[in-house]
């Protein structure tokens, strides 16, 4: 694996990961005895689904830039 692929990986899951730290601290914030329709809740679930597709990115540029390399 290529320095330039592994930092799309790495950072990805950087991302991934503060995305999700992120979703906890709104949930933490909103209380579980608050309405459900609060914003809150909205934007942490928003920020719990975007890191899968982050990761799903980040796989195929990788493996695009290593098809680019081999060439």
């Amino acid at each position: 694996m290529s320095s330039l692929s592994w930092e799309i990986v790495i950072r990805a899951l950087q991302l991934s990961c503060v995305m999700l730290f992120c979703a906890y601290m709104l949930l933490m914030e909103a209380g579980p005895f608050k309405y459900a329709t609060s914003d809150l809740h909205y934007i942490a679930r928003e920020l719990i689904s975007q890191p899968q597709a982050i990761l799903l990115l980040a796989t195929l540029a990788s493996v695009i830039v290593e098809e680019r390399q081999g060439l």
